[in-house]
C-alpha cells in the first residue's frame, strides 16, 4: 500500500446511486411517467440552486459589492432557460399519455412547490395566500413563514440604489435581475402553453384553472420595483 487516501470516484461526489434512486427512473416501466417526474424533480433541483444564488445576490446588495451582486445573478437566467427547454420535452407527450400521468397524480400538483414559493418570496413578490396551499407540510409553511420574515432581494436592491453614487454600478445589477425576472416570466408563459395544449380551458392540476391561471400568473413580475427606471 502506497499510503495514498482514495479519492472519491465521480457517482461518489453525486451521490448517483442515491439520486437514481430517488427519481425512480429504473422502478418505473412507464418511461413518459419517468420523463414527467424527472423533469419536475429537476425543477426542484434548480429550485433550490437559484434559492442559494438569490441569497448570496442579497448579501452581496446589502454589502454593496455590484460586481458580485450581478455574478450571483447571472446563471438565474440560464438555469430558468434550461428549465423552459424542459417543457419542450413534456410538449412531446401524447394527450392520452398526459391524461393517464395526470390520473396518477390525484390532488398532486406543481402548485404545491414550495420551493418556487420561496423563490418568490425571497425575491419579494410576496403572496400569503400561498401559504393555505392545500398539500404543503407544515415544515414547508414554516419555511415560507421565515421568508416572509426575511429580508427580501428587492428590499436589498432598493437600498442599494439610495446608497450608490455609481449609475454604472446599478445598472448593472438591474440588468442582471431583469434578465432573471424577464426569464421567470417566459417560463411560466411557455409552461401556460404547455398545459393549454393538453387542457384547453379545463381545470388545472390541485384545482387551480389550469392554463388561465398560468396566462395570469405569467404577467407577474417577481422583482417589480427593479423594473422602474432607477
Amino acid at each position: 500500500m502506497n499510503g495514498r487516501a482514495v479519492e472519491p470516484s465521480y457517482g461518489q461526489i453525486l451521490q448517483l446511486d442515491e439520486l437514481l434512486k430517488s427519481a425512480r427512473v429504473h422502478e418505473d416501466d412507464d418511461v413518459d411517467s419517468v420523463l414527467f417526474l424527472a423533469t419536475h424533480q429537476s425543477c426542484e433541483i434548480f429550485f433550490a440552486v437559484m434559492l442559494r444564488h438569490l441569497e448570496a445576490v442579497r448579501a452581496a446588495l446589502d454589502a454593496g459589492d455590484a460586481p458580485l451582486a450581478a455574478r450571483r445573478v447571472a446563471p438565474l437566467p440560464i438555469i430558468v432557460s434550461t428549465l423552459t427547454r424542459q417543457f419542450d420535452g413534456l410538449a412531446t407527450l401524447t394527450p392520452a399519455a398526459f391524461d393517464a400521468i395526470r390520473t396518477e397524480l390525484g390532488s398532486a400538483s406543481g402548485f404545491q412547490s414550495a420551493q418556487f414559493r420561496e423563490v418568490e418570496y425571497l425575491c419579494g413578490l410576496r403572496d400569503t395566500r400561498f401559504l393555505n396551499t392545500e398539500g404543503f407540510s407544515e415544515g414547508d409553511r414554516a419555511r415560507l413563514r421565515t421568508r416572509l420574515e426575511e429580508r427580501s432581494v428587492q428590499e436589498a436592491y432598493r437600498d442599494f440604489v439610495e446608497g450608490c453614487a455609481d449609475p454604472a454600478a446599478v445598472e448593472q445589477v438591474r440588468g442582471a435581475l431583469i434578465d432573471f425576472d424577464e426569464a421567470l416570466a417566459i417560463w411560466r408563459a411557455r409552461h401556460a402553453v404547455l398545459a393549454e395544449r393538453f387542457l384547453g380551458g379545463a381545470t388545472g392540476t390541485a384545482g387551480s384553472d389550469g392554463a388561465k391561471y398560468l396566462w395570469l400568473a405569467a404577467r407577474r413580475r417577481v422583482l417589480p420595483d427593479v423594473w422602474a427606471a432607477s
